[in-house]
């Protein structure tokens, strides 16, 4: 009963803490402000922000203002679902909110994303999801990123332009079912083209220790190797595998390298490999909102591009529905193209979902 107490007086205090006065939209963006993910999390926070204060300088949307609420979760599975439970209950026209960005980890999606359908909350995932949470759908949800097998592409492309031919180890965390998504991806990846003798597969749960699990990657002649673990199981096979050979190439999640990894891995981290999602900044069709961006003087970072991108896609729902209610807000994403940032968009129903990919 204390551990529940704390954990919703810890989000009151969110509340409290991030409330500005006389606001008639609320939105809400859930990401860790704590703990390993914290600068991702930062830079998601700092990318909405900017689209709001950019909205609110213009005069707000539809003639309000937008008042930005930001709540730390700290990707634990108990206050992701404290949290929704604790927006929804926001009912009144003062307190409630009209929409959700995140959550930045996927903690308990299911729940989650269940929570703010039944309240009507509309809510934006910026970045990927595991397959599995791929296929949950409400016609208030939005996933702009995709599922997190992405990234297996990605490898896999760079990997065949830069290294083929070379023997690659995926070694996983078969206890992380994102992990193993992940993995098995990779996997289906190099089926798929025809390279899957190339590919090794090497759990951390069936090996004693890491000295061991890095001995056999070795005596199997890998060149390569895809790591996905958590912070501290990557440093120590990644360092394990450098220090035993210099020249071996390394691949890691870029979400999953903090805190301990950078400890353990110190300066050596600069020479491996990180999978991520790509940087939108890059993209030829964010090109003229990057240069807007710059001429007032900001510059996205990281995962700052997808939070603001998420705001904008939000506003483009809202004038185009007329309205920030849940069902004006679905039936426009639904039917017909939206104007986005990145041109115009159609999302077109699915067995699994509406999503949107940007690319």
């Amino acid at each position: 009963m204390f551990k529940k107490i704390k954990i919703y007086i810890g989000i009151l205090a969110a509340f409290c803490g991030t409330t500005a006065a006389k606001a008639e939209v609320n939105i809400a963006v859930v990401a860790p402000q704590s703990g390993e993910m914290q600068s991702f999390g930062t830079e998601l926070i700092n990318g909405v922000k900017t689209a709001v204060d950019l909205i609110n300088d213009s005069g707000g949307l539809n003639g309000e203002k937008i008042n930005l609420i930001t709540v730390n979760d700290k990707c634990d599975d108990r206050l992701s679902v404290a949290t929704a439970k604790m927006i929804a209950s926001n009912t009144s026209e003062k307190d409630k909110i009209s929409l959700v960005i995140g959550p930045y980890c996927d903690n308990k999606f299911s729940d989650v994303a269940k929570t703010y359908a039944d309240a009507k909350i509309f809510q934006i995932i910026p970045t990927s999801i595991p397959e599995e949470d791929e296929a949950q759908t409400y016609p208030g949800l939005a996933k702009l990123s995709g599922d997190n097998r992405r990234q297996s592409t990605d490898f896999y492309n760079f990997y065949n332009k830069s290294f083929a031919g070379r023997n690659v180890a995926i070694i996983y965390d078969s206890e992380n079912r994102e992990i193993v998504d992940i993995a098995a991806a990779v996997q289906q990846e190099f089926k798929k083209h025809n390279a899957l003798e190339r590919l090794r597969a090497y759990s951390y749960s069936s090996f004693d220790d890491t000295d061991d699990l890095v001995e056999k990657v070795l005596e199997d002649k890998n060149n390569i190797a895809y790591i996905l673990g958590t912070p501290k199981q990557t440093a120590e096979v990644a360092s394990q595998l450098k220090d035993e050979n210099e020249h071996f190439i390394i691949f890691a999640n870029k979400y999953k390298a903090q805190n301990d990894y950078n400890e353990i891995m110190g300066k050596m981290a600069e020479k491996i490999f990180y999978v991520g999602l790509p940087s939108l900044a890059d993209n030829p069709n964010f090109a003229e909102t990057l240069v807007q961006l710059r001429l007032k003087g900001i510059e996205p970072e990281g995962l700052g591009v997808y939070g603001f991108s998420a705001v904008k896609f939000w506003q483009a729902l809202v004038e185009k529905g007329g309205s920030f209610d849940y069902d004006r807000l679905s039936s426009a994403m639904a039917h017909g193209p939206v104007k986005t940032l990145w041109g115009e968009t159609t999302f077109f129903p699915t067995d699994k979902d509406f999503a949107l990919i940007l690319k």
